[in-house]
C-alpha cells in the first residue's frame, strides 16, 4: 500500500485496478466526493484523475498492471470540463448530447455532468445509446437510468428503461437507435419529470455516414448543448449553434487508458453475465406471444403436416413470406423436394432450420412493448408450442424479439446473419 500527500488542487492520475482510501482530507473523482474514511475503487479497465479539494492523505493499494502519473501542464482539461459543466447546469440546458470517437472520454465528460447536477439537487436522466460498448443495460440494448447517487462509472447505475436494438453494430440500425433515445427522453421527462437529460453516443464518427448519423440524431432530439470531445472532429457540428444549439468542442485527456478489442468483448461478456448468468429457465406459450425479428416467424404460419407429406419428411414448423417458405425439419435440405414445394407455395426460395438452431439465441422479453429484458432462448418444442427462455423478467410476457447474436455458455457473443 501506497501513502500519496496530495495538496489542494493538485492532480493525480491513476490507471487500475486499484483501491483508494482517504485518510485525510477529501478528493474529488469526476464530480463524485470522498470524504475521510471513504473508498475509492477503480476497476483495471478504467483510469481516473483525482482532484484534491484540500490538503488530503491517500492509501492507494494498486492491483497488477495499475500505475500512478502526475499529470504535467495543461494535460488534463478538467478545468474547462467543470467550467461547461457550470454553464449547462446554471442556463438550465434540458437536453445534452455527447459526441466524440472511441476512448475520447464521452462516458467520462457524462458522469461528471450528472454527478454535478445531482449534487445541486436536479434530477438527472442518463440515455446510453452505445449499442456495442452499453454500460447501463445490456449489449445490443439503450438503456436509460434515472440517478439516485453518484457513481464515477456507468456501470455502477441500474437500467431504469431498457431498449432492444439487437446487434452490437449500430450501422444497420441507426434510423431505430434514433427513434428509440427519442422515446427515452419523452419517458425521461413525461414520466419521471427530470431535470436534465444527458445522451451519451457511441464512438462512430470517423466516416460520412457515421457523420450523417449523428446529425439526423441531433435534427430529430433537438438538444439544448451538443458536447464534442476530441479535436478530430471540431468544427463538423458547429453548423447547429446558427439553430440556437450551443456547441462545445473540448479537449480529450492526453492520457488515457484505451481499450483493446479483447478487453472490450471482456467487457460485454461481462454485461450479459450481469443481465444472464443467474437467470433461470421459464416457459412461456408461443400462441401467447408475438415472435418477431428472426425470419422464421416473421411470415404465416402454415400446416406443418402438410409439408411433411409434400417433402415425405417429418415438419416441426413451417411459415411462408411472399417469398420464402421456412421450415424446421431434422432432414438436411438435399433430402427435402425443393423443386416441389417451391412450385407448390410458389415461393422462390425455402429455408431449412434443423432442430437446435434456436439454442443461445439473445432475445429481449416485453410485456408492454416499452422496457424489454435481455434472454436467452434454452430451446424451442415446436411440438408443445412452448419456447424456454433463461431471464430474469418477471411477469407474462407479449414479445419476443430475436438479435442478431448467439451466446456461448461462456457468455462470448457470436454475430449471426
Amino acid at each position: 500500500m501506497l501513502k500519496i500527500e496530495l495538496n489542494k488542487n493538485k492532480l493525480l492520475r491513476i490507471f487500475g485496478p486499484a483501491a483508494i482510501v482517504v485518510s485525510k482530507g477529501s478528493i474529488s473523482i469526476l464530480g463524485k466526493n470522498y470524504r475521510l474514511g471513504e473508498k475509492a475503487i477503480i476497476h483495471s479497465m478504467r483510469s481516473y484523475v483525482v482532484l484534491a479539494l484540500e490538503d488530503s492523505i491517500l492509501e492507494i493499494t494498486m492491483g497488477n498492471g495499475a500505475s500512478l502519473q502526475e499529470p504535467s501542464g495543461n494535460e488534463e482539461p478538467i478545468s474547462t470540463w467543470l467550467s461547461v459543466v457550470n454553464e449547462i447546469i446554471n442556463r438550465e440546458m434540458r437536453k445534452v448530447v455527447i459526441l466524440g470517437g472511441v476512448d475520447c472520454g464521452k462516458s467520462s465528460f457524462t458522469i461528471l455532468l450528472a454527478n454535478i447536477a445531482y449534487s445541486r439537487g436536479l434530477k438527472v436522466a442518463i440515455i446510453d445509446s452505445d449499442v456495442g460498448q452499453a454500460d447501463i443495460g445490456p449489449p445490443g440494448f439503450i438503456s436509460m437510468s434515472l440517478y439516485n447517487k453518484s457513481v464515477i462509472w456507468m456501470r455502477e447505475l441500474d437500467p431504469s428503461v431498457m431498449r432492444f436494438i439487437g446487434d452490437i453494430r449500430p450501422q444497420h440500425y441507426t434510423d431505430r437507435i434514433i427513434y428509440e433515445i427519442n422515446r427515452l427522453i419523452e419517458y425521461a421527462f413525461s414520466r419521471y419529470n427530470v431535470n436534465i437529460v444527458v445522451i451519451d453516443t457511441d464512438g462512430w464518427i470517423q466516416d460520412s455516414y457515421a457523420i450523417d448519423y449523428k446529425n439526423r440524431l441531433i435534427e430529430r432530439i433537438s438538444p439544448d448543448a451538443i458536447v464534442v470531445l476530441g479535436n478530430n472532429s471540431w468544427g463538423i457540428f458547429r453548423r447547429f449553434e446558427k439553430i440556437g444549439m450551443k456547441v462545445y468542442e473540448l479537449s480529450s485527456p492526453l492520457v488515457a487508458r484505451a481499450r483493446t478489442r479483447d478487453e472490450r468483448r471482456r467487457l460485454r461478456s461481462n454485461r450479459y453475465r450481469k443481465f444472464l448468468e443467474t437467470a433461470p429457465i421459464k416457459r412461456f406459450k408461443m400462441d401467447d406471444l408475438v415472435l418477431s425479428g428472426f425470419p422464421l416467424f416473421l411470415g404465416q404460419e402454415i400446416d406443418a403436416n402438410e409439408i411433411s407429406n409434400i417433402a415425405n419428411a417429418e415438419v416441426y414448423y413451417a411459415s411462408r413470406t411472399p417469398d420464402m417458405l421456412h421450415i424446421v425439419t431434422p432432414v438436411q435440405p438435399r433430402a427435402l423436394h425443393m423443386d416441389r414445394i417451391r412450385e407448390i407455395y410458389g415461393v422462390s426460395k425455402v429455408r431449412v432450420y434443423n432442430p437446435g438452431f434456436e439454442k443461445g439465441l439473445y432475445v429481449a422479453v416485453s410485456s408492454d412493448g416499452i422496457d424489454e429484458y435481455p434472454g436467452i432462448i434454452y430451446g424451442i418444442d415446436f411440438a408443445n408450442r412452448t419456447v424456454a427462455i433463461k431471464t430474469l423478467f418477471n411477469g407474462k410476457p407479449k414479445f419476443i424479439r430475436f438479435s442478431r447474436i448467439r451466446l456461448t455458455e461462456n457468455y462470448t457473443e457470436q454475430l449471426i446473419d
